[in-house]
């Protein structure tokens, strides 16, 4: 029994002198916190180059599918917006939700509009920001869902475009593009209808529109309040180009309109007005102008 004892009395006394002291475990929490600051902004890199991933795939698949409209519909660019039936390249509004079947890429790209789908850039979730399709009188819901991708249906499809001032403008063939590797065919975007871009107020836009505008007698252009290309990707936006190759694009020498929210134009902020449209929005801006008659 003595022995025993001491045998147990020595397993105790060797057990205490393994454990930790207090000063120990303060210097591994320390040296835990200290490689923790050292890594975290690492991870938060890595994870955000992830999601820039995610996103130029999901614009590659958009890149594909207006190939193929184009190579279904005599190389016309995809159709944007149809006034008849309300209509857009992301699907048709109807009173209870998106039909996002009577979409003009739906043949080309069968996914579903919705959360983590190949419409919605994963750096801009479901829930900050208001949804475009949706009435004003109807709740939050996914079934209003569209995409927070813009199409440049500006320069592209003009004739069938919610702009009804430039529907005289020709629709563009992909094979007579000016610059069709300078040419955004979609884009990462955002709409903040704070016009002075201190509380933001945004909500998804699927059109990329320029940072400047035709007026509505056609006779000059005019800066756009609230363009939609969005830099959220450490400040780059991510486009796909007519030609179909993506790239991640700085804001260029143009000011952020909603600093808050990174949006604003890939643009040189130079005269004359309508400059700043070349070459990634609206490369044949001089053609767009009428000149005004001459008096007699």
């Amino acid at each position: 029994m003595f022995s025993q004892g001491c045998k147990q009395s020595k397993v105790d006394e060797n057990f205490m002198r393994k454990g930790f002291t207090l000063v120990e475990l303060l210097v591994v929490i320390s040296t835990i916190g200290v490689l923790m600051a050292i890594l975290l902004p690492s991870l938060q890199l890595a994870r955000q180059q992830a999601k820039t991933v995610v996103c130029l795939s999901n614009l590659r698949q958009l890149g594909y599918a207006f190939q193929c409209y184009a190579n279904d519909y005599d190389s016309y660019a995809m159709a944007c917006y149809e006034p008849g039936t309300d209509t857009y390249w992301w699907g048709q509004k109807l009173s209870n939700g998106i039909d996002h079947e009577k979409g003009f890429v739906w043949p080309y790209l069968k996914s579903e509009l919705g959360k983590n789908s190949v419409y919605e850039c994963p750096t801009q979730k479901y829930g900050t920001y208001r949804l475009q399709g949706k009435p004003g009188s109807e709740p939050d819901s996914l079934k209003w869902l569209t995409s927070t991708y813009g199409y440049n249906g500006y320069y592209l499809s003009p004739p069938v475009n919610p702009w009804s001032n430039i529907r005289h403008r020709p629709w563009q063939r992909i094979t007579t593009v000016i610059g069709p590797d300078k040419v955004i065919a979609f884009a990462d975007t955002m709409l903040d209808w704070d016009y002075t871009g201190a509380n933001p107020v945004l909500e998804n836009n699927a059109l990329v529109d320029p940072p400047y505008i035709l007026s509505t007698n056609c006779m000059s252009w005019e800066k756009n309040l609230c363009p939609t290309t969005c830099f959220r990707h450490n400040d780059k936006a991510n486009v796909v180009f007519v030609d179909g190759h993506c790239e991640s694009m700085p804001l260029g020498q143009s000011q952020y309109t909603s600093p808050k929210a990174k949006i604003g134009s890939i643009c040189k902020d130079q005269p004359p007005s309508g400059r700043q449209n070349y070459p990634h929005y609206v490369p044949d801006y001089q053609q767009w102008t009428k000149k005004r008659r001459q008096k007699r």
